[in-house]
């Protein structure tokens, strides 16, 4: 067994892999078991990056009522429009992750009945 770097991705993987574990480029033969094991993890890390990506966006949604907050002096005054632009920009981008993460969980789960 020797380490040799992947054509495609220039990462360092092992000789018997026929299958790069991280760009998927075939070296030789490739059953369909490893394809579809490929196929998983890929979906795998985009479902965890998704997740890891709306914990920041709900990171933004509790800095912007904390904006809003300081900046009405405890709800007295009224607000500038920086705390509602940035509430609306987060809460969109929640909902595209939230939406893209609810796909992604789907092919998970196509992949795991074949």
């Amino acid at each position: 067994m020797a380490i040799v770097t992947c054509p495609q991705c220039d990462n360092r993987i092992s000789s018997q892999f026929s299958l790069c574990p991280h760009c998927g480029f075939q070296r030789g033969e490739v059953d369909e078991d490893e394809l579809r094991e490929h196929r998983r993890r890929k979906i795998r890390d985009r479902v965890y990056y998704l997740k890891m990506a709306s914990y920041g966006v709900l990171t933004l949604l509790l800095l912007a009522f904390a904006w809003y907050w300081v900046a009405t002096d405890n709800f007295r005054y009224q607000s500038s429009s920086g705390p509602y632009i940035l509430f609306t920009v987060a809460a969109a981008a929640y909902l595209v992750i939230r939406s893209l993460l609810f796909k992604s969980n789907l092919a998970l789960k196509k992949i795991r009945r074949i």
